[in-house]
């Protein structure tokens, strides 16, 4: 567990550390990047349990998405392009494969796009939510830390005082004490950042909006983390990959951020602020 907690700290600074350097492009590059690893991950995943992705398209539209989500001039460019994916796979899964392959390959492929990059791009979005560069930035770093916190609540809290079991059909490992611990974790660090954001940017959340979006990302973030469980043990895999100590795979360290990106931002474009 502390090489867990360990690990998730040290990647978060070098995280940190790289988009304090390139800005928001290089937060961008490192979306893209951790979603393109998170993709080789899930299509490895997939194929242990006898699915077949496409995955080169899957890489692709991956790369297509996230980066057409900051590059292109349209605001939300990222959904239309993945909107496009989506379209593309059936077509070329309709006219290259026979009926009786179809929906094994169909199936896994459609997931791919629409739990990776369909789901990370909205992390992109939020960096162009914000007023100005560093309100996008500072917007993006409050999401990935509430959820990160919520992952680190949790595995303390569960790990040293968890007795009741919570959805142990996806993890033994998860307890309602995990959960709470995770969620007041996250809460308090949400609402400390949004304190001192306001310091230095014209941050885009409100103070008293932090503490009802962070209950909600935590709550979401817990969702996201047994989703990847059941795709684990469906694969009969503990990790998704060995990328990262302490952690596992990338998309042992994206899992959570693939519901709380873009919940947080539909949030914020249906609650005015």
């Amino acid at each position: 567990m502390l090489q867990r907690i360990f690990g998730t700290i040290l990647l978060l600074t070098v995280v940190g550390f790289a988009v304090g350097t390139m800005g928001a492009s290089g937060a961008v590059l490192l979306i893209t990047l951790f979603a393109l690893l998170s993709q080789a991950e899930l299509c490895r995943l997939m194929e242990r349990f006898s699915a077949r992705p496409s995955r080169g398209q899957l890489l692709f539209w991956t790369a297509a998405i996230l980066l057409g989500a900051w590059y292109l001039p349209q605001q939300q460019a990222g959904i239309w392009v993945g909107l496009f994916a989506l379209l593309s796979v059936i077509v070329g899964a309709v006219v290259r494969m026979p009926p009786a392959q179809l929906l094994s390959h169909l199936a896994p492929s459609l997931f791919g796009i629409l739990y990776v990059p369909f789901a990370m791009q909205f992390g992109v979005l939020l960096l162009r939510h914000g007023p100005g560069k560093w309100e996008g930035l500072c917007l993006l770093g409050w999401t990935v830390a509430v959820s990160k916190l919520n992952d680190v609540g949790g595995l303390l809290v569960g790990g040293g005082w968890g007795r009741r079991p919570f959805a142990a059909a996806y993890s033994p490992q998860k307890t309602w004490e995990g959960f709470f611990g995770g969620l007041l974790t996250a809460v308090a660090g949400g609402v400390a950042f949004c304190s001192i954001a306001h310091w230095f940017c014209d941050f885009p959340i409100p103070f008293w909006l932090s503490f009802p979006l962070s209950v909600l990302l935590a709550a979401v973030g817990t969702v996201a983390d047994l989703l990847e469980s059941a795709l684990k043990r469906q694969a009969g895999a503990k990790d998704s990959g060995r990328l990262i100590p302490g952690i596992g795979g990338c998309l042992d360290f994206c899992d959570s951020l693939l519901l709380t990106f873009p919940t947080a931002y539909v949030f914020l474009q249906l609650v005015p602020v």
